[in-house]
């Protein structure tokens, strides 16, 4: 019988209001008994000085859970203060000569990359190169990180996972068409230009539609946005939803939205899609690689109103064509399920377990 694989995970809090978060958590419960993890917060929600406490805590604990010879270090990183912590982490662990995962998440790190010094650029290239592993989201960001010199045969694509509901709930035609958004209230998440292209829909659409926007961040802004186009009884601002709730406002709803600037491959598009619900994104990240325009959802460019108003009349108008992009969107996530997901992803850690010689070593020096 195989030994188990210890799993030193870092990343983000489990609490943390975010996409990674989320994917951390989907795994960790999914892992199978003969996976061990212990998860290392290496960021909180909260203030600079919270996040610097927490980071120097981190590094702490990192130094003495390197002393049990983990057999794989999986690191969550993005662009940014989490590209700068994650590389000093990995370099940490590759100089204690533990199997690293880099797993890339960063919506932003095309641009975040084009501005760093050539000095970091060459520090992060050659960590990332040095790691067993590179997991990217799709194939765009594969191509990205090959271009700036990662070998290829280092990079993994492997898209985020989603909980698939055991049932799509009715949704009769004819009914008012609910659509929801979840997610940052900021500029590059395209809250403010859903609200404007909600004002400019027909009367006819705006009698039918209903929409409601959950996250963090910018929502006073949001709502006064609202406010001043006389845009309440269609528009709803919300904090952030916890789970639960999440759920029962995708149970409830027939469409979603997502008219983002730059995403990774955004968990919110993957839930809805897995509740059965017709989505308008953009084709930012690897999202054209799930969600094709006119078949499982609408794609529109980012920033344009006037196409994203359109998108929504369109969607509002034909229950039936609706009906059918949500229906093709459930199937096109279904393959994205956790439980594959998970055992992709223990096979990786397997994989890089059975072949590092720091188990062996650690048992001889017990001896």
């Amino acid at each position: 019988m195989s030994e188990p694989a210890n799993v030193l995970m870092l990343g983000p809090a489990l609490n943390v209001r975010g996409g990674v978060s989320g994917v951390e958590r989907i795994l960790l419960d999914a892992l199978p008994e003969d996976v061990r993890a212990t998860h290392i917060a290496t960021m909180v929600d909260g203030g600079k000085w919270a996040k610097t406490v927490t980071f120097a805590q981190a590094l702490a604990r990192f130094a003495l859970e390197l002393r049990q010879c983990p057999d794989v270090v999986h690191i969550h990183f993005a662009s940014g203060a989490s590209n700068i912590r994650k590389i000093i982490l990995a370099r940490i662990a590759m100089v204690r000569g533990a199997s690293v995962i880099m797993h890339a998440h960063g919506a932003a790190y095309q641009q975040y990359w084009a501005q760093m010094s050539p000095a970091a650029k060459a520090f992060t290239r050659d960590t990332l190169a040095r790691a067993q592993r590179l997991v990217v989201l799709g194939e765009r960001w594969r191509t990205f990180f090959v271009s700036i010199g990662i070998p290829q045969q280092r990079i993994l694509v492997l898209p985020n996972p989603v909980v698939l509901p055991e049932k799509v709930p009715e949704r009769p035609a004819g009914e008012k068409v609910r659509f929801v958004f979840f997610g940052l209230i900021s500029a590059r998440k395209g809250p403010f230009e859903l609200v404007e292209a909600v004002a400019k829909l027909s009367p006819e659409c705006r009698a039918r539609v209903e929409f409601v926007l959950a996250g963090n961040g910018d929502t006073e802004r949001l709502r006064t946005r609202v406010n001043e186009l006389a845009l309440q009884d269609a528009v709803e601002i919300r904090e952030w939803v916890e789970p639960a709730e999440r759920d029962r406002l995708l149970a409830a709803a027939h469409a979603f939205v997502l008219p983002s600037h730059a995403e990774g491959l955004p968990m919110s598009l993957l839930e809805a899609m897995a509740w059965g619900l017709a989505p308008i994104c953009t084709p930012v990240g690897s999202i054209p690689e799930h969600v094709v325009d006119g078949a499982n959802g609408l794609l529109v460019t980012p920033g344009d109103i006037p196409q994203l108003a359109a998108a929504i009349e369109r969607l509002v108008s034909n229950d039936a064509e609706r009906m059918q992009m949500a229906r093709l969107a459930r199937a096109t996530v279904e393959p994205l399920c956790v439980k594959d997901y998970s055992n992709r992803m223990c096979a990786l850690y397997r994989s890089l377990a059975n072949g590092n010689g720091r188990r062996a070593v650690a048992r001889l020096s017990t001896r």
